[in-house]
Order: structure tokens, then sequence, then C-alpha cells
């Protein structure tokens, strides 16, 4: 599959896992401080996914060393964690709900993360 068609295919799955994370959420996060949080965070979850993705496609290759793939994983998931370390002051300054802001990064980053290995073997 081609690098273009399978960026948008993770980015349609991406944003389809956003969209039903964020109704369930709605269900426990009601305020509308809360529902801006949760849009932040779905924002910055979607781009850092994409991202992430971006790097761990060429990989797939099939010229790449061994081990290669794992530590492009690796490197997606270290910057997924730095995006959290670093969103939560910042929410805090944006006047953000941390709680909720908070929860729905990790919830999104989840689902988004565990469609990725899904799709990767889907295009191989």
């Amino acid at each position: 599959m081609k690098e273009g068609r399978a960026l948008g295919l993770f980015a349609g799955v991406s944003a389809a896992l956003i969209v039903i994370a964020t109704v369930v959420l709605r269900s426990y996060f009601t305020t509308v401080v809360e529902h801006k949080s949760m849009l932040v965070s779905a924002g910055l979850a979607f781009a850092v996914q994409l991202g992430s993705y971006a790097l761990l496609r060429p990989a797939r290759s099939g010229h790449s060393a061994p081990g290669d793939l794992l530590i492009r994983w690796g490197i997606g998931a270290g910057m997924r964690l730095l995006v959290l370390v670093l969103y939560a002051p910042l929410a805090r300054v944006m006047f953000l709900s941390l709680d909720a802001a908070l929860v729905s990064l990790v919830t999104f980053f989840f689902m988004t993360m565990m469609a990725e290995p899904l799709l990767l073997e889907y295009d191989r």
C-alpha cells in the first residue's frame, strides 16, 4: 500500500476511535470546561499519533536492520510519554480541566496505539 494511502487509512481509523472515545468520556466529564479539555486533547492526540505512525511506516520496507521496527515503535511510545508529561503543566496554564485533559489524552493515545499493529499488518 502506498505511504499516503496507509497514512490516510490510519488517520481515518484514528479519528473514528477518538470520536467514539469522546462520546463515551462525555458521559463522565459533563461540564463545558471538561468538554473543551477533551477537544484540545483529541487534537493533540491525533497529531501525535499521525506523526508516530509516519515514523513507524518506513521500517516496513524490508531493507531495515533487524529490530528496527521495534526501535521505531519504542521511539513513538517515548514521544507519547513526553507529550503527556509536557501537556500536564500546559493544560494547567491553559485553564483546562486537568483530570479531563489527561484522562482523555491517555485514552486517545491508548486506543489509537492499539490500532497501529493491526493497520501495519493489514497494509503489508
